[in-house]
């Protein structure tokens, strides 16, 4: 990378930034508990399975999937140790350790830009409403937000050094990230080519890093994925759903929902809204009599079969979950226009600055910026062979965008002459 490692990184600057973001999502925790505004709607879902799981029920399977399982466990704990005062404990948990990943944000920023591209894209990340959103809902996507900066930054430490203690490290973060949520296990085998191709290590030296990491991240799964071994005669690396995520995004309520959603807050909507799908309906006798494994096959063939008498739908539908992917903000038809208008004008600058700034990066050092290629076009395929969820979107790399984006605004105001009214700085190197 282009900074040097081992050394200390600036702490003056990692305290402003900190204290930045704890106050921010401070006030912003604040505003949704006293206004009593909730973001995630599958509260409910986690809040059930970890109840479920004090009562000795350690079984997550639900009607489309098995829940990934680090969240809902994480969750039992909470209420184990604390009792009542459960939500207040994993709150205050939640909101330090994302104060605290606006520290590890600048970090990242630090090792592929200089000084001014990383304090901007601090404070960007700080302040952007939808790095914190879900600062205080007990749910999946701030915890899964934290866990991959967290575990990119100790990866991109392992990749330019050779010391196994870092690789397993970073194999342990990541491991923890997709047992939030799995759909970042899409990106996962572009990660050895990554470090090939950018290892500071012997070549030998590189596959040994590479298997650790590898080794590392499966020794992870073994607790829950035998369990799951013997429950469902399957063995579950993180969660299930690749039958039941496809036919969620492949099935006519789907492709009207996506193509020509009914009108907002009619029944129709909030049927189809809900996953009240009548594919399901159809299958319901079926999937009643069948152990979940064969369940996940049977609603991939009922996906499958849909694609196959629906060419034209589908493609028209791939077609709407690429622009929705691309596009910022959320869909008008299921969220109201000034909702989406709202956050459609904070985000349009956002995303056109990434897009450019992934682009010059790219141009200019394909190899040392390829990471963020694989993490878009891990989430394009999700988006679309799957179904588009703008929320994984936003918490799987609008961070990052963030950092690009910094590096195109920064490199404008350069070219604009703008940067002659901000002194040089000077450039730390970074640990």
């Amino acid at each position: 990378m282009a900074n040097v490692p081992n050394a200390s990184p600036d702490k003056r600057t990692e305290r402003i930034i900190f204290l930045a973001a704890l106050l921010v999502r401070g006030a912003f925790l604040l505003a949704t508990v006293l206004l009593g505004i909730e973001f995630d709607q599958d509260n409910q879902r986690y809040n059930e399975q970890s109840t479920g799981i004090l009562a000795g029920d350690l079984d997550l399977e639900t009607e489309y999937f098995i829940t990934a399982p680090l969240y809902p466990y994480t969750q039992a704990l909470f209420k184990l140790v604390l009792g009542k005062g459960w939500l207040v404990g994993l709150t205050l948990v939640q909101w330090l350790l994302c104060a605290w990943s606006a520290v590890y944000l600048w970090r990242i920023a630090l090792r592929f830009f200089d000084r001014r591209v990383a304090l901007v894209a601090a404070a960007l990340y700080v302040v952007f409403p939808l790095t914190l959103i879900w600062v205080g809902t007990p749910a999946q996507d701030m915890p899964f937000l934290i866990a991959l900066i967290f575990a990119l930054h100790a990866w991109f430490r392992a990749v330019n050094s050779d010391h196994l203690g870092r690789t397993i490290g970073a194999g342990a973060l990541f491991a923890l990230t997709f047992l939030i949520k799995s759909h970042i296990l899409l990106f996962a085998p572009f990660m050895p080519i990554y470090w090939w191709w950018n290892g500071q290590a012997t070549a030998r030296r590189r596959v040994q890093h590479i298997a650790a990491f590898v080794c590392t991240c499966f020794v992870f799964t073994l607790p829950y994925g035998l369990y799951n071994l013997r429950k469902h005669d399957m063995y579950v690396i993180s969660s299930t759903g690749q039958g039941g995520f496809f036919m969620v995004g492949h099935n006519e309520d789907v492709y009207r929902f996506i193509v020509d959603p009914p009108p907002l807050g009619t029944p129709e909507h909030r049927r189809i809204f809900n996953m009240q799908y009548r594919i399901m309906d159809e299958l319901r006798d079926t999937l009643a009599t069948l152990p979940h494994k064969e369940k996940q096959a049977v609603m991939l063939r009922a996906g499958i079969d849909w694609c196959r008498a629906n060419p034209g739908k589908l493609a028209e539908l791939s077609a709407w979950d690429l622009a929705y992917f691309l596009l910022p903000g959320v869909n008008p038809h299921h969220y109201g226009k000034a909702t989406w208008a709202a956050l459609f004008l904070i985000s349009l600058p956002l995303y056109l600055l990434a897009y450019a700034g992934v682009w010059m990066a790219l141009r200019e050092n394909f190899r040392k910026h390829a990471w963020i290629l694989a993490l878009m076009l891990a989430m394009t395929a999700f988006s679309v062979v799957f179904y588009v969820q703008n929320r994984f979107r936003t918490i799987t790399l609008e961070p990052y965008y963030i950092i690009y984006a910094s590096f195109a605004l920064v490199r404008l105001a350069r070219r604009l002459g703008l940067d002659r009214r901000w002194p040089r700085l000077k450039e730390p190197v970074m640990a």
